[in-house]
């Protein structure tokens, strides 16, 4: 049934549970787990207008340490799995991303890491079960 799970991973701990519940329905239909992370351009550039190249870099290099750990925790688990980090707006890319990578499913977090982007431009989360051109699995964080 699903084949491809795209599983966008931003750090906080709503992504560290849709990454949990993706390993789950990974197992039980054999499916590959496709691990995303993104480089937020957006946020900042409404800031600032524009991004310094250190600022990019650094954000690209927060992205790659985000898609690291969800790697560490699929290869733990003994998923099949694919990974990339792109730049840009989170919302759009992930959406962009379930088409590019012919997703079955996206499984994401209720909301991110990033509580000013929700109150600036809106929730990510929202504009993906909106505008995602597949079924969307929104998981809460665990409770503890």
């Amino acid at each position: 049934m699903y084949q491809r799970i795209l599983v966008p991973l931003d750090g906080s701990q709503n992504a560290q549970s849709a990454l949990k519940t993706a390993i789950q329905i990974a197992r039980y239909f054999g499916s590959t787990l496709i691990l995303m992370s993104v480089a937020d351009q957006g946020s900042m550039s409404i800031a600032s207008g524009s991004l310094p190249l250190d600022l990019s870099q650094e954000l690209g290099k927060r992205a790659q340490q985000i898609l690291n750990e969800g790697q560490s925790t699929a290869e733990t688990a003994g998923v099949a799995m694919e990974s990339f980090v792109t730049e840009g707006i989170p919302k759009n890319e992930i959406v962009s991303a379930a088409e590019d990578e012919e997703a079955d499913l996206i499984v994401i977090g209720k909301s991110g890491a990033d509580a000013l982007n929700r109150l600036l431009i809106g929730s990510t989360t929202a504009y993906v079960v909106r505008r995602a051109p597949v079924q969307v699995l929104v998981v809460n964080a665990e409770e503890n």
